[in-house]
Order: structure tokens, then sequence, then C-alpha cells
């Protein structure tokens, strides 16, 4: 079977069934439309973590994720390394995660969780707030919703849901 999209699996080596499993659909993505965007054609891996989670290596794309059992990113790192001139790319071969006593000349740092970022309110330091600066109004357009920034429909055109727009003039 041809797919467009990579995937972590877990299987059973008793009975060869899929016990646990990382794709685009775990990922959050629409299938099949993003199911590209968790992709990786070469040099990719996974480690299974004492701790239960994954950790995943999205190779080509230089991305090193850890997911935990519901599927749930809980770090991620890109690399900001670029190759050049004909392979100009961020590739990652393979990563693992060392256990802290394996540099025991190093104290165990101590481990701090970063709050999670809220996609809808977080805002880089000197970005514009949130909400609209301004709003215009061009008659004869009836927006498709209620926060329908750029999607609009002309008068009279019918969209499942919304009463038939009338013209007014």
């Amino acid at each position: 079977m041809l797919r467009d999209y990579s995937r972590v699996l877990e299987i059973d080596p008793t009975t060869l069934e899929i016990v646990w499993q990382y794709t685009p659909k775990e990922a959050g993505f629409v299938q099949p439309l993003d199911a590209s965007r968790f992709y990786s054609p070469f040099i990719s891996s996974a480690q299974r973590l004492p701790n239960g989670n994954t950790l995943i290596t999205e190779g080509s794309n230089g991305r090193i994720f850890e997911v935990t059992r519901e599927h749930e990113i809980v770090w991620e790192y890109l690399s900001p390394y670029w190759g050049t001139g004909q392979h100009n790319l961020n590739m990652v071969y393979r990563a693992y995660r060392a256990p802290y006593e394996w540099v025991p000349q190093r104290e165990k740092p101590v481990q701090v969780p970063i709050r999670k970022l809220d996609p809808k309110t977080f805002r880089m330091p000197g970005a514009a707030p949130l909400g609209r600066d301004r709003e215009v109004v061009v008659e004869g357009v009836k927006a498709r919703g209620e926060d329908a920034a750029f999607c609009v429909i002309a008068d009279g055109e019918e969209v499942k849901g919304l009463p038939r727009a009338q013209s007014s003039g």
C-alpha cells in the first residue's frame, strides 16, 4: 500500500496486532488533506521511553518530538542546522534520549515544566492585540458566520444553514 504519510507502530510480537500508533490522524491533521504534514521518506526513528512516552525523529524535516500514550506532544525540537549547496536541508539522522546518569561528571538538572501556550491568546512581545483594528462593510455582501473575517458570500447566494440572502436594492 502506498502512503503519503509516516507512522510509528507498536506491534504485539505474539499476535502481530497494532497496540499503539502515531499517524497524521493521532497528530490531529485532517485526512487526507494534511496527512503529508507528518511524513519523512527516510532517516527516521522512534524510541519508547521509560516513562511510557515515545520519542519520534521525523528525520528529513529535522524534527524530534516526544508524545504521550494519548498522543499529546510534550516536547519538540526543530534542528536549526541547515546543509549548504545541493543538500540545503536540516535533516536529523536519528535521536535517542540518553539518561542523565550517562554523564556522571554533571549534576542531574532540575526539570521545570513549561506552561503550554494557548494559540488563541498567545502574542509575541510587540505584536498587535487580539481582535480587529477596523471593519469595512461592503454593501451587497453577507458574512459566512459570526466571525468570518475573510469569508463572504455574494448577495443572493445560498449557503447551507443560512437563510437565502435578499437584495436590498
